[in-house]
């Protein structure tokens, strides 16, 4: 039992962590990419939807076989992008490098989250 808390409380941190992470990223890309009223409320907002969006298409394309991985991507692509656009009231062009921000923080977080989790289970045995 203590297993199993000790994962869900490590896959939690991981969750904070990929959302901090990403909102860091993308409030620093949308001050860089000259984005009005960018502000880290927003970039808190437009983390947790792009997350949330990537999941829930992760869910629904990994059941088709063969071509679900390429074109959940595709599509989690424009969805992500659509709503960087719509959660900074910008250009496509700019979301697009918001976009290039969130996959930055994304791999980080995932790097960062397997040594953390790692860790965990290596306390645990």
């Amino acid at each position: 039992m203590e297993y199993l808390a000790l994962s869900i409380g490590g896959l939690l941190f991981v969750a904070f962590l990929v959302v901090i992470l990403d909102s860091l990223f993308l409030h620093a890309g949308a001050k860089m990419a000259g984005v009005r009223n960018a502000t880290f409320g927003k970039a808190v907002k437009a983390s947790i939807a792009c997350a949330l969006a990537t999941l829930l298409l992760a869910i629904v394309f990994s059941w088709i076989p063969v071509a679900g991985t390429g074109v959940g991507f595709l599509i989690g692509l424009g969805l992500t992008i659509l709503v960087l656009q719509a959660s900074y009231s910008t250009s496509f062009g700019k979301a697009f490098l918001l976009w290039i921000f969130n996959v930055i923080a994304q791999v980080l977080a995932v790097i960062l989250g397997a040594f953390l989790f790692s860790g965990v289970l290596a306390i645990i045995n």
